[in-house]
């Protein structure tokens, strides 16, 4: 995922990058703030990134890059596990019960006992912050 940033400082090969808000840059639509924490001041968004050329000085915009393996694979967790569940869900109440109506009962409860475990399994991938790396300097 990419970000637009400015640095503001630099230290022995590293460069300080603030990035604009996620969720301002994204659209608003809000979607990884419960993943990301409550993030309200611009102190929130400074990421360290190597800088091993020192190409970089305070003052430049950057685009700054993260890995999204992690991101996918949450996403995939938070949507897939309840989903597979509501199919598990209405089969398992359909199977037992003979009637759809108890079945589609059945796939809502394992709608959500899908979603009850997909929200911890998620979390779990975001224990860390994603490695940034500073890719160009941005247009102006």
């Amino acid at each position: 995922m990419r970000h637009k940033g400015v640095i503001i400082g630099r230290d022995s090969g590293k460069v300080m990058v603030q990035i604009e808000d996620p969720a301002r840059t994204c659209g608003k639509c809000r979607g990884c703030v419960p993943l990301l924490g409550n993030r309200t001041s611009p102190e929130d968004y400074v990421v360290r990134s190597q800088d091993p050329g020192d190409k970089y000085q305070v003052g430049d915009q950057v685009i700054v890059d993260s890995e999204m393996r992690p991101v996918m694979k949450a996403i995939g967790f938070l949507y897939g596990l309840p989903f597979t569940c509501l199919f598990i869900g209405y089969a398992i109440g359909r199977l037992l019960s003979g009637n759809d109506s108890v079945g589609g009962l059945a796939g809502v409860v394992g709608l959500l006992v899908g979603a009850a475990v997909a929200r911890p399994i998620t979390r779990r991938y975001f224990v860390q912050e994603p490695e940034y790396k500073v890719v160009s300097r941005a247009c102006s």
